[in-house]
């Protein structure tokens, strides 16, 4: 009897062990439901407006932040900002712009120096938001000049071969020039190859003598430009010129690659006409302040086949005065 009743409890025992092994499979046959995932609400989020494209600060051309020109010069200044629609400009101080909202104005300086003036310019996308703005200072100085014959004389007279004073004269004219009556007359006779004059200062002697070209390429006898004219800035070297019948050609220019101020600079060759018309050399990026060859003229026989006679008149430097 007691045999059978343990027989009997684990026969009970394996049974339920294999219903639980059935429920845990899904294999008793009962249909089971399942239960729906539930997907919890966030909660919603603000609408954002749209970001609206940002603008850097122009760049602008000159660039800046302060430059210094001539009073009563006119000068554009150029705005450039990637994405900007059009542009805003400002004035503080004295002078005046252009009325514009594109991306360029002219600035126009008063006709007194010393004065100061402040542009301004802001950049606006197609959104109408604006960049941060862009300054730039403007100083306005007097412009002041130095004539030639102030600084020095022609005495250096040059000659491919020969003599110089064979194939080159001057004087002065009697009436035509083109201010006042102190303009010169050159004269150039083919036979040297070529032939100029140099204008250099007094201190290094009257006339083209050996020792006098020893102490111009020594370099001891130069002038101070700035010094004499009170030159803040040195900007050109303006003369007035004019052919006896038109055609000659002639190179004008200062310094040269053995004559203060080294290397020099060339207006290269001009064809005259014959009405008064003025050239312009500049002096920017110049030393002047031991200035020898302060301008000379060359004429050459393969460009001259006849010869040249031509005249030169209100020759002067000009700069920005302190």
């Amino acid at each position: 009897m007691t045999e059978q009743r343990i027989h009997v409890s684990q026969g009970r025992i394996l049974c339920v062990f294999v219903v639980i092994l059935l429920l845990t499979a899904g294999l008793t046959g009962c249909k089971s439901t399942p239960t729906p995932m539930i997907t919890p609400t966030l909660p919603s989020s603000p609408t954002q407006p749209p970001t609206q494209p940002s603008l850097s600060a122009p760049a602008i051309d000159p660039p800046g932040p302060q430059i210094t020109i001539e009073a009563g010069k006119k000068i554009p200044i150029r705005a450039n900002a990637a994405g900007a629609k059009r542009y805003e400009w400002k004035l503080q101080g004295k002078g005046s712009i252009s009325e514009t909202q594109g991306d360029a104005i002219f600035y126009a300086a008063p006709e007194a120096g010393g004065e100061i003036a402040i542009v301004t310019v802001l950049a606006f996308n197609d959104q109408g938001v604006a960049s941060p703005p862009t300054s730039l200072t403007i100083n306005s100085q007097a412009m002041g000049l130095v004539r030639l014959d102030a600084l020095g004389i022609p005495a250096g007279f040059m000659a491919g071969v020969g003599d110089p004073g064979g194939i080159i004269s001057l004087g002065p004219i009697s009436g035509g020039c083109h201010t006042d009556m102190d303009c010169i007359q050159f004269t150039y006779r083919r036979g040297g190859g070529w032939g100029g004059i140099y204008w250099w200062p007094l201190t290094c002697g009257a006339s083209g003598t050996p020792d006098a070209w020893a102490k111009v390429q020594k370099g001891v006898c130069g002038v101070n430009v700035p010094d004499v004219g009170n030159f803040d800035v040195m900007n050109r070297l303006t003369f007035w010129a004019r052919g006896e019948r038109g055609g000659e050609v002639v190179e004008f220019k200062i310094g040269a690659v053995d004559v203060l101020p080294k290397p020099g600079r060339s207006l290269g060759k001009v064809t005259l006409s014959s009405t008064w018309k003025q050239y312009e050399i500049s002096l920017k990026g110049m030393d002047l302040t031991n200035a020898i060859g302060l301008f000379a003229w060359i004429a050459t026989d393969m460009d001259n086949p006849d010869g040249a006679a031509f005249y030169l008149d209100d020759i002067q430097f000009e700069g920005l005065q302190k």
